[in-house]
């Protein structure tokens, strides 16, 4: 695929998510984002500085009227819709009950379908925010600074920091959960290994010699590349 077509992939997305209570499209879109609001319902403005990325919700509960169409504005930073799989638990949509939990850039959103309201919204890293883990009744975030816990309310548990940013570019899974543990990798290439509750139980250095990635002078890289992983591992399915 062509850098033009990934780049056009990125900036055009559509993920459809459903429960046995709701089906839902999120939909988002660089190009012609002001095409979308003709059929929005309703505008939820996020207070931030940097008003730069819209999202579109649509959605319909089952076996009744209530059909909703709802956008949220005001999003900063890199957008990348995807969903749990059996392969791959990570996500930045998740669809509970009745909540659309939504990692979006710099921010951690719950939707309210019934409602049609924010429940929450926290910017709980330094930097970017990318997919999350399910973790008992809890979410398991990585940041690009920090990993959380965080619970359905959007309270921040506890947060681990290691050696370097939780962006790994040889290949290995920057965060999971392994039976009553959690392993993690930064972009060193250390390795730290936590229990649930965030306390270090082992940590081995790795030195490993590499070129840091120039996140501020092209915070798109690993964006990229992540979402060119995504979707040729999808397609080798």
């Amino acid at each position: 695929m062509k850098s033009s077509e990934l780049k056009e992939v990125i900036e055009n997305q559509i993920l459809n998510i459903s429960n046995d209570k709701w089906n839902v499209e999120v939909s988002y879109s660089k190009i012609n984002p002001e095409n979308r609001k003709l059929e929005v319902e309703k505008v939820i403005e996020v207070q931030n500085e940097y008003k730069t990325n819209s999202i579109f919700i649509s959605f319909h509960k089952n076996n009744s009227d209530i059909h909703k169409n709802v956008e949220i504005n005001g999003l900063d930073g890199g957008i990348y819709l995807y969903k749990s799989t059996r392969k791959e638990k990570s996500q930045t949509v998740k669809l509970t009950e009745n909540n659309l939990i939504m990692s979006l850039g710099f921010s951690l959103l719950s939707l309210n379908l019934d409602e049609a309201e924010l429940e929450w919204i926290i910017r709980p890293d330094f930097n970017e925010i990318f997919g999350f883990l399910d973790l008992e009744n809890d979410l398991l975030l990585r940041g690009e600074s920090q990993i959380h816990r965080i619970d359905k309310n959007g309270n921040i548990k506890w947060s681990f920091s290691g050696r370097d940013i939780w962006v790994n570019l040889v290949g290995k899974n920057e965060l999971d959960i392994e039976e009553n543990k959690i392993r993690l990798f930064d972009f060193e290439s250390n390795e730290y290994l936590l229990n649930f509750d965030g306390e270090l139980l082992e940590d081995k250095p790795r030195i490993i010699k590499t070129k840091k990635p120039t996140f501020f002078k092209n915070p798109k890289r690993w964006f990229y590349q992540k979402v060119w992983e995504k979707m040729t591992e999808n397609g080798n399915k």
